[in-house]
């Protein structure tokens, strides 16, 4: 029965990414960097390029390693990408800590959009960095729509969307939460966001200081958020979620 299911995934990964073809003009006003030939597809979400250059898919986050679902990602990238000529375009830093080039890929003879149509399958989630944050917005809407019909790595009950007393202090890695902010307060060189009055069995978002003016410069004040529901993702530990950039929150209606 594990197996059925698994194979009913991928299916429906196939023929959502079937159906993504042409869509290159989200990245258009984007710096390109060279083209070149995959040579391996490493994880669901880092390739292999001729030249010997390594590219990590800047704006996404595919399950590796042992996690659920990190062999379905590979494999979709796979489908995607294997043997052939893609383009680099940068949305920001062109670097990650590791070294390896951060870009978003294009398919270099169909225009498919390679992020677009991971998210799309439900193969990753969108991870954007204080320093590489475009283009987010389509980047969340193509994952909103995969999440919303539960495909890929959504039909997993681990990668669910999360409420915040879901989350405790054993806790740890890259989650996404959603609640309504019960306080916004100050501590030292930092800001926190309470969502309940409990603090210490629910999880918290604490924002540093440094980061309010690019907040505020995109008509996000987290001392407006107060009241309000949101979804924001980052990395939990010790009951905390980081924010630092202001794509890591989704304002929700109601």
């Amino acid at each position: 029965m594990q197996v059925w299911r698994r194979s009913i995934v991928i299916a429906g990964a196939a023929s959502v990414l079937l159906a993504a073809c042409g869509d290159g003009g989200a990245l258009d006003g984007l710096p390109q960097g060279r083209e070149g030939r995959v040579v391996a597809v490493l994880t669901g979400d880092v390739i292999a390029l001729d030249g010997q250059e390594t590219v990590k898919l800047a704006g996404v986050d595919a399950p590796t390693g042992e996690e659920p679902y990190a062999q379905a990602a590979r494999q979709t990238l796979a489908h995607l990408l294997a043997g052939r000529r893609v383009a680099l375009f940068f949305g920001g830093a062109r670097k990650d800590v590791l070294g390896r080039t951060l870009a978003q890929v294009e398919d270099a003879d169909s225009r498919r959009w390679i992020q677009g149509a991971l998210l799309d399958a439900g193969a990753a989630r969108v991870r954007t960095d204080p320093d590489n944050r475009v283009p987010a917005r389509a980047l969340l809407a193509r994952e909103a729509a995969a999440r919303r019909a539960r495909r890929g790595l959504w039909a997993l009950p681990l990668y669910e969307v999360r409420l915040p007393d879901e989350i405790d202090w054993r806790d740890h890695g890259f989650t996404l939460v959603e609640g309504r902010v019960q306080r916004v307060g100050e501590f030292g060189q930092a800001l926190y966001l309470d969502f309940s009055d409990r603090w210490r069995t629910s999880v918290s978002l604490t924002l540093p200081r440094r980061a309010l003016r690019d907040f505020r410069d995109a008509g996000l004040d987290p001392f407006d958020l107060q009241g309000r529901l949101i979804r924001v993702r980052g990395v939990v530990q010790n009951g905390r979620l980081a924010v630092d950039h202001p794509e890591q929150i989704e304002v929700l209606a109601g």
